[in-house]
């Protein structure tokens, strides 16, 4: 059974990951395509995908270029980078010399041919997420959903799946170009979370003091 000091140090230690989760949140409301953390795991544990954000809709902002892409639903961009997968929706992407269609990272966006390659960033991309030119079709976005079971690291807005993950193919969201998807994260929701974590964590330390103090006490009548 767990003593006063176990359950107050564990309480608080709860309250201090709240607190790293809203600092995440909170460093991303500028983020493109961020999705608020709801629970307060680390990033660097691997947590089930469908359970730990927030997935409603962020406001579409219009930029107007070609290669900027939103998605309205719970699709993602799948990237892919050497043998590692990412899922994002951060769909600012550019294209480079040899014609891949890549983001600010470098990775490959995938289409349902496998890597995206255009000859030039003059393209229709459709609501269901074709892509086209003067002379038709070139490719369809490859867009996925999480499975229940999926995991993989959250991390400034994206997910690092392995290569061996289970994904399903989305075929609900639409595809807006020209759009971002801006944070989803509320700032006001945050810093209210935020107090009310902070005034748990100082009720904690107050009362590991007092009962080490009323302890203390005991000890010292018992040693008379």
């Amino acid at each position: 059974m767990e003593n006063v000091s176990e359950i107050v140090a564990s309480s608080i230690t709860r309250n201090l990951e709240t607190l790293e989760r809203i600092s995440s949140n909170t460093q991303n409301v500028t983020t493109v395509g961020f999705k608020s953390r709801l629970h307060s795991e680390s990033s660097s544990e691997s947590t089930s995908m469908a359970q730990a954000i927030d997935m409603s809709q962020g406001e579409l902002r219009q930029t107007h270029r070609s290669l900027d892409l939103a998605i309205k639903g719970s699709g993602w961009f799948l990237l892919k980078q050497d043998d590692s997968l990412y899922l994002t929706r951060n769909g600012q992407f550019r294209l480079t010399g040899n014609g891949q269609v890549i983001d600010a990272k470098g990775r490959i966006l995938q289409g349902q041919n496998g890597d995206l390659l255009l000859d030039s960033s003059n393209v229709s991309v459709s609501s269901n997420g074709e892509i086209s030119d003067l002379n038709g079709s070139l490719d369809h976005l490859l867009l996925v959903s999480p499975t229940a079971t999926t995991k993989g690291q959250y991390v400034g807005g994206e997910w690092h799946v392995s290569p061996s993950t289970t994904l399903d193919i989305d075929s609900s969201s639409q595809v807006l170009q020209g759009y971002l998807e801006q944070s989803n994260v509320d700032p006001s929701t945050e810093v209210l979370e935020m107090m009310s974590a902070r005034r748990h964590v100082e009720t904690m330390q107050k009362t590991l003091v007092a009962y080490n103090e009323t302890l203390g006490k005991a000890i010292s009548e018992l040693g008379k």
